[in-house]
């Protein structure tokens, strides 16, 4: 294992003379048995990659359209599957000059070391030259990731990774092909129990960030979209749940059935929604819904300890029951997605 070279696989749609660089110098640091693996994601000119492609151990793949940058990184996993020892792994770089070729060997030793723990390289968004699309794009992340999957790590969208070999199957049959494949792979990472490791690499941004070929409002909302939809589900299921809980509350004084009755049927929405519209289909609708069930009543009894507790320190539960939520929310879209919906793969 310690003479396993993992595979360093550079996804590139319409690049300049960075990339020739990066890899000439890449090529002249590495070793001769670490592969380079370079996909061009149908780029208007295959010039640059036929120079490239004359490199020893520079391997270039084609894509006659642009797919984006998770296809492209999967066409790479597929051929170090085929072609490099299974067990290597692989390190992704982007091809804009963003990662520094002493970065991406630094991450590629460190990965070396732990081979079966997913590496990231990460950057220093406390900088005051950090453009602010980047600034607050990691920054929502960051904390998305870390209040609803306990995903707790300072760069959750840098290109630069150390990918363990054990989850390159998964990820060539996720079917997210853009931006948000990257942040899919933390999801699934998580998922398999992966440990995540830190090495801070130089903080690289051009003027403008020009070349980037990521489009904030777009690409944001594919990133997001899952969490976004299910935040949406869960803000109706939540006015729905509220409205009941106070007409029964106000009429009967009877906290424990207003939330059971409440959560009945605001539980079928969101149930229904989440399946069909944001998760997907998990397994069969029997299982789902035991399980589904299983949970909202676990959640019942969360919902009504807190409000209880809070009603005890003379909190009035119609301003303790909205406060209970926000944390049985945030534990609901944890717990859906591991347990419930589960067998598909994020989108």
């Amino acid at each position: 294992m310690a003479n396993c070279q993992p595979a360093i696989v550079i996804p590139a749609y319409n690049p300049d003379h960075r990339l020739t660089q990066l890899v000439q110098t890449l090529r002249e640091q590495t070793t001769n048995d670490q592969q380079i693996v370079v996909v061009n994601d149908g780029s208007d000119s295959r010039s640059l990659f036929t120079e490239l492609q004359a490199l020893p151990n520079v391997e270039v793949l084609h894509h006659e359209h642009n797919q984006g940058k998770g296809a492209a990184l999967k066409s790479g996993f597929s051929w170090i599957q085929k072609h490099v020892g299974p067990q290597c792994g692989a390190i992704t770089a982007d091809a804009d000059g963003q990662h520094l070729p002493k970065d991406i060997l630094a991450l590629a030793q460190a990965f070396i070391t732990e081979p079966e723990a997913l590496w990231l390289g990460c950057r220093d968004f406390s900088a005051k030259d950090i453009p602010f699309r980047s600034w607050f794009g990691n920054t929502f992340a960051r904390y998305t990731f870390r209040l609803g999957l306990r995903i707790n790590i300072p760069d959750t969208q840098t290109g630069l990774r150390g990918v363990p070999a054990s989850l390159l199957p998964e990820l060539i049959d996720t079917p997210s092909n853009r931006y948000e494949f990257e942040l899919d792979m933390l999801i699934i990472a998580k998922r398999n129990q992966l440990d995540f490791r830190n090495k801070s690499i130089t903080t690289v941004y051009e003027k403008g960030n020009k070349s980037s070929h990521f489009k904030p409002l777009q690409d944001s909302i594919k990133i997001y979209s899952k969490f976004l939809k299910f935040s949406g589900v869960g803000i109706a299921s939540a006015g729905l749940d509220y409205g009941l809980f106070a007409l029964i509350y106000g009429f009967t004084g009877e906290i424990l059935a207003a939330i059971a009755v409440a959560r009945l049927c605001s539980g079928v929405f969101n149930f229904s929604m989440n399946r069909q519209w944001v998760f997907g289909r998990g397994g069969s609708l029997a299982r789902d819904a035991t399980h589904y069930s299983l949970l909202a009543a676990t959640l019942v009894g969360i919902n009504y300890l807190l409000t209880k507790g809070l009603l005890l320190l003379g909190v009035s539960p119609f301003i303790g029951k909205p406060g209970a939520e926000v944390i049985v929310f945030l534990l609901s879209y944890r717990l859906q997605k591991k347990l419930v919906f589960h067998d598909k793969n994020p989108a």
